[in-house]
């Protein structure tokens, strides 16, 4: 264990210029805490030690969050409290979705959450940056596991250092190593998206499959997905799958050739992020470029800057909002129970954080949709999901 430790402190220097950045600030750099003398935080003092607990407080949309009553109570001061937020490479739904949702519960504890963000989505750089930042001192870790087989070695690494670890934004291969793992059902969604478009296209035609990483579960799940639906529909055909999709660019030039070579598709549906930005470019410019082109039914994930024009502009009919604005909430306050003694009850359990569709008619509230569904599913964690301390 001494020799990991001392590995850790090594990491650390090699790590410094393979950090990236978020949200406008050095991944090293922690983002701003609340005043803890103010509104954020009631401290009182109970048999001599000091016990933090969450002020009434609202979210972004406007959730009231008092309305809990959760036992949670913090006993040390909130900077004590060393968490560290890691996503494998820059990507605006990190910035725009999982922020806003650990950024809650700093305002809630008054706790500072730092983040970490990778230069490329790969293992070995996660592995360095989280290790340089367990070298730091930090000991609770929110994690989106780069590979999803060998995050699970890192995780098992912290755990023998003494950490808390949570895997958040996707699946990793059994057994798993992380006490939890918090994040959407993508069986399910794909499934029911694609379901929903069989049945706007009249339960006849034939869809274009954009997938991104083939070798990732998380994408084989939602394959399985839209396939599932589209076996039960007798007129509803797969024409094309695109797959592979690691970069937006990527996305678009695999669109556009599939657009190209499937003139009579009439549906479309990307089931991750990245493959969505680029269908949503691909798509825009194919109908630009042809006056006659009829529109297909199409379905992307994640609420996006180019995802959420598409569906104003009508490129797009639906959107798929995945929580995370959830995983980055219930992930961090997960941990804070955990740093008081509270356990898992299932160990490797899956915390699904589910989704909310996106159309035109609820473009401008579907972010407080998000919202009450990641305060209901906090609800639960005491009596669910923990086991409160003897």
């Amino acid at each position: 264990m001494k020799k990991r430790l001392v590995s850790l402190m090594c990491a650390a220097v090699m790590a410094v210029s393979l950090i990236g950045c978020g949200g406008g600030k050095a991944a090293n750099e922690t983002t701003k805490a609340p005043d803890a003398s103010k509104e954020t935080t009631a401290a009182k003092e109970s048999d001599g030690q000091k016990e933090t607990t969450a002020a009434p407080e609202t979210t972004k949309a406007g959730i009231d969050t008092s309305s809990l009553e959760r036992e949670l109570k913090l006993s040390k001061d909130p900077s004590e409290y060393k968490i560290c937020v890691y996503w494998p490479a820059p990507d605006t739904y990190f910035e725009e979705n999982i922020q806003p949702g650990y950024q809650q519960i700093e305002k809630e504890y008054g706790v500072t959450i730092n983040y970490a963000i990778g230069t490329e989505w790969t293992q070995d750089i996660e592995n360095q940056i989280v290790e340089a930042k367990a070298a730091e001192g930090y000991n609770l870790f929110l994690i989106y596991g780069a590979d999803t087989s060998g995050a699970n070695a890192l995780y098992k690494e912290l755990a023998e250092a003494d950490c808390k670890v949570i895997n958040y934004g996707g699946e990793v291969d059994d057994p798993q190593e992380s006490a939890a793992t918090i994040c959407g059902d993508v069986y399910d969604y794909s499934y029911e998206a694609t379901k929903k478009m069989i049945k706007e296209m009249g339960g006849e035609g034939s869809i274009i499959n954009v997938l991104e990483n083939l070798g990732d579960v998380n994408t084989l799940a939602r394959q399985k997905g839209v396939e599932a639906a589209v076996a039960e529909s007798d007129g509803v055909t797969i024409c094309q799958t695109i797959g592979d999709i690691t970069t937006e660019d990527e996305g678009y030039e695999k669109v556009a050739n599939a657009l190209a070579a499937n003139p009579n598709a009439t549906g479309i549906i990307a089931t991750g992020g990245t493959a969505s930005r680029g269908m949503t470019n691909a798509l825009k410019d194919y109908y630009a470029s042809n006056s006659d082109a009829k529109h297909l039914y199409a379905v992307a994930t994640d609420p996006s800057e180019e995802v959420l024009g598409g569906l104003e502009d009508g490129t797009l009919d639906v959107g798929v909002a995945q929580n995370g604005y959830g995983q980055g909430y219930l992930g961090s306050l997960a941990l804070l129970y955990m740093a008081e003694g509270w356990t898992i009850k299932d160990w490797g359990v899956h915390i699904v954080t589910g989704y909310v569709f996106i159309t035109k008619d609820n473009i401008d509230t579907y972010d407080k949709e998000i919202e009450e569904l990641s305060v209901k599913i906090a609800a639960d964690l005491e009596t669910t999901y923990l086991n409160k301390p003897e």
